[in-house]
């Protein structure tokens, strides 16, 4: 453990202001969730909104509540994306299914999308990744006539636009999330959208009947959303991440998640949530700009060509080897940068799947597990910090294209490592 500026790779700052907040909003449940339906309602243009627990519990409300209109069991996702998606498909009832991914842009693969469309599938989960916007235009074009609901995951990209319309509303159905590190947060949370009145009288028969999160839980995310806000600080978040049993940023596969409404600590926790989703957003453009700018032209970043100004929620970077990836993220760890790994495996490989997906093959998704990480870009990442990224990222990658290796970098140092905090 070094006592240094360390970065998290992702954060979502939350003042102690939005704390107090949302301690008082515990007096006027009422009041704080249909302000915050309201506030969604016209900030996304939809006619429907539904505040629940996490993104997970969004997803899980979603699929229930779809499964309900149609006899179909499949549920169509990107081969590389959150563990949690999968989750929700199994704690739905309802079974994954795969389809490979484009490296570049970590969109489908559209030719093997069109070709794994079939008579049992449900729907498909267009996923905008790290904020990159997934051509759901395209995924509604493949699914019109065929009876497949289009479910966008934007839990990445609260706040991002493309073509002008806001990510999550372009689908049958959107959701986001407000877990800690997302582009706004309230400690957990979850927000499903829509304009389709079909489909949200369905989810409100099911939203209808879930229950409200136990007083254990919410104390827990009380207790959760204060440490947050101490040991995010790059001053401070050395100590957290200095403690292996944490295990801060792991990825587990887990169905034990429950599927709640949203409270109003919670609801009242978003409070100003406009104001705090655009600065940060405005912010994370920044931030990443500067970076590519300053990375050299060989550094793959993960980018579109027709979204130069993407709101990325960590900056993707797609390295040459596995070796690359698990040393420049034992540098980072050293000189606390925080550039980390995004998923461990492709979907197909999580061993609770295993089972069912064994003859998944999925090469591009797989490949990009073992070679992707993430630059942060949050608000916490200074001018300084900048400059270390650039610096470090770059001088591996010229040493890995000039010989084929990682190892020589111990002469890399954080000038400000040992600096007292």
């Amino acid at each position: 453990m070094i006592v240094q500026r360390t970065l998290p790779p992702t954060a979502a700052p939350l003042s102690l202001l939005d704390i107090a907040r949302g301690l008082s909003g515990f007096f006027r449940a009422k009041r704080q969730l249909k302000r915050r339906e309201e506030e969604l309602r016209r900030y996304f243009g939809v006619r429907h909104v539904f505040l629940v627990s996490s993104g997970k519990a969004a997803l899980t409300l979603i699929l229930t509540a779809l499964s309900s209109l149609s006899s179909r069991r499949r549920v169509l996702i990107p081969a590389y994306t959150c563990f949690s998606v999968p989750s929700a498909i199994i704690k739905a009832g309802l079974e994954v299914s795969l389809c490979d991914i484009d490296p570049k842009t970590l969109d489908f693969d559209f030719q093997s999308l069109q070709q794994s469309l079939d008579h049992d599938t449900l729907c498909v989960v267009p996923t905008h990744l790290l904020g990159l916007p997934s051509d759901v235009d395209r995924v509604k074009s493949l699914c019109q006539g065929r009876k497949i609901f289009v479910v966008e995951d934007a839990a990445q990209a609260m706040g991002v636009k493309d073509k002008d319309r806001v990510l999550g509303t372009v689908g049958d159905v959107g959701f986001f999330s407000f877990g800690r590190g997302k582009n706004v947060t309230c400690g957990s949370g979850g927000a499903v959208v829509t304009n389709s009145d079909n489909v949200a009288a369905a989810i409100q028969a099911f939203h209808a009947r879930l229950e409200s999160e136990p007083l254990g839980r919410l104390l827990r995310n009380v207790f959760e959303i204060i440490a947050m806000h101490i040991l995010i600080n790059p001053k401070i978040y050395w100590l957290p991440s200095g403690l292996p049993f944490l295990r801060l940023g792991e990825t587990k596969f887990s169905l034990d998640f429950p599927v709640c409404r949203m409270d109003a600590l919670r609801a009242a926790l978003l409070s100003h949530w406009e104001q705090r989703l655009g600065w940060a957003n405005s912010v994370r453009r920044h931030t990443s700009l500067g970076v590519m700018k300053g990375l050299l032209p060989q550094v793959d970043v993960i980018r579109k060509s027709s979204h130069q100004h993407t709101t990325y929620l960590r900056l993707p970077i797609l390295l040459e080897s596995k070796n690359a990836k698990e040393e420049i993220c034992r540098l980072s760890q050293r000189l606390g940068l925080g550039i980390s790994p995004l998923y461990p495996t492709a979907i197909q490989a999580i061993p609770e799947l295993e089972g069912t997906l064994a003859r998944t093959i999925c090469p591009a998704a797989s490949l990009v597990a073992e070679r992707l990480v993430t630059l942060p870009v949050h608000p916490f990442v200074r001018q300084k910090d900048r400059d270390y990224l650039c610096k470090t990222v770059n001088t591996l990658c010229a040493t890995a294209f000039a010989e084929n290796s990682f190892s020589s970098h111990s002469n890399l140092r954080r000038r400000d490592a040992t600096a007292p905090v």
